[in-house]
């Protein structure tokens, strides 16, 4: 059973293994991924990560990048790291936003972030 596997032994070992769950590799039949908008978690530990974060988003995937390390790091490297990749979603008509606990949000433009607050 589904449930099994996720909330069973198999769960407490993919927590073990991963930052967070990949559900496709519980679940028997993942969906097929043709026509979608992927979605790419990125850490941004140093500015030259900029690079991999840019090319993502031109190619149309909406990152969800962690900006943690690089703050307690290096404040400054970091808010350049955010300037480039600024420049990068402005040339290509995208959306960034940072989000909570210090996630940077960056989008193709066929993507908006709602700043809606309810």
């Amino acid at each position: 059973m589904v449930f099994d596997r996720i909330l069973g032994r198999r769960g407490r070992e993919i927590e073990e293994e991963e930052e967070y769950i990949d559900f496709n590799k519980i679940i028997e039949e993942p969906k097929t991924k043709s026509g979608k908008i992927q979605i790419k978690i990125e850490k941004l530990l140093e500015y030259k990560n900029t690079e991999k974060i840019q090319k993502l988003v031109r190619e149309g995937n909406v990152i969800l990048a962690d900006t943690n390390e690089l703050k307690n790091k290096d404040v400054e490297e970091l808010k350049r790291a955010i300037e480039r990749i600024r420049k990068t979603v402005i040339a290509i008509d995208g959306d960034i936003v940072m989000g909570p606990s210090s996630m940077l949000i960056i989008c193709p433009n066929s993507v908006l972030v709602s700043r809606v607050k309810e």
